[in-house]
């Protein structure tokens, strides 16, 4: 019996494994999920700037699960792509932004399920996700010509992150690229600047609608996963930057048809990302985080590269 296709009458083990793969799966889908690190986030930018980027990241690694289940020596890589496009907004004397990024992902899983080697492999659209945030103190609504003058001290800005079950989804299948369900993030956040220098943190929780085709004939539900991230952000030239990110996610545990799972998560992840200012309209980013506490999930090494191009809207 392959992971790929269980039969409906599967065991409470088994059953638990598929959720906690399931679950797993949902974490690589999407570069603004649970384990996602965005510095920079809430930095200030003029009214009417528009970019196009794409992104490119692998994901390689362990899964890790709790020792009841018959699973040992799990591994992913996941290699994904993504489209976003956004937009900078003058809300209320306030500046605010929209996002939307839509992820396409190429998966390889493999395993021991009781003392079977075992393999899957997934490739799709996953879930759209879409972003507003406005900053509500600190940073006004500026067009270019204000925005050349302002120098950025203390921002607090909040967001909400909705992720949309527009991903590929097979009910027959324990293991989609799309979750079936709809996900949303509250987020707040600050930022500090001194110099050339920027601190910043954020703490959000992600709430999850409930899946009621798992497997099929399954209704399955999660708990709240909480979002913490903070960032040491350092101008270095004009047209480069670098940062030091940390994240933290920890809750989640899953429900399928009123039998609790053990996969609460409790992760860490540390990593560095490298901003290059390519022209006054392109820019690259390169990143790299790591795994450095997992308690259950993916102990995950993650390298990115994203091209970003930038527009101005008329009279901006």
């Amino acid at each position: 019996m392959s992971l790929s296709r269980f039969g409906r009458g599967i065991s409470a083990p088994l059953l638990r494994l598929a959720s906690c793969l399931f679950l797993l799966c949902c974490l690589w889908a999407g570069p603004l999920t649970a384990q996602e690190l965005q510095p920079r986030a809430y930095i200030p930018t003029p009214v009417g700037v528009n970019f196009f980027g794409f992104s490119a990241t692998n994901n390689r690694g362990g899964l890790l699960f709790d020792p009841s289940l018959p699973v040992e020596d799990g591994r992913v890589n996941a290699n994904i792509g993504t489209f976003a496009f956004g937009q900078t907004l003058g809300v209320a004397g306030r500046t605010a932004q929209v996002l939307a990024v839509l992820p396409y992902v190429i998966a390889d899983l493999d395993g021991r399920v009781s003392g079977t080697q075992q393999a899957i492999y997934r490739s799709g659209l996953a879930d759209a996700t879409f972003r507003y945030a406005m900053n509500l103190y600190g940073a006004p609504a500026m067009h270019l010509s204000e925005f050349r003058a302002y120098r950025q001290k203390t921002i607090i800005g909040a967001s909400i992150t909705a992720n949309a079950p527009t991903g590929q989804y097979d009910p027959v299948r324990l293991i989609n690229v799309g979750t079936n369900r709809w996900a949303f993030k509250p987020e707040i956040g600050v930022s500090h600047a001194v110099g050339k220098w920027t601190l910043e943190g954020a703490a959000g929780v992600w709430l999850f609608t409930k899946n009621p085709k798992f497997n099929g004939a399954f209704r399955r539900t999660q708990l709240p996963l909480g979002s913490l991230q903070a960032h040491l952000v350092r101008v270095l030239t004009r047209r480069t930057w670098l940062a030091l990110d940390w994240t933290l996610y920890t809750g989640g545990r899953t429900n399928v048809n009123g039998r609790d799972n053990s996969d609460y998560l409790g992760n860490q992840r540390l990593g560095a990302s490298f901003g290059i200012a390519l022209t006054g309209r392109q820019s690259i980013k390169i990143s790299y985080f790591n795994g450095v506490d997992t308690r259950i999930g993916s102990d995950i090494r993650s390298i990115g590269l994203s091209y970003n191009i930038i527009w101005l809207s008329p009279r901006s």
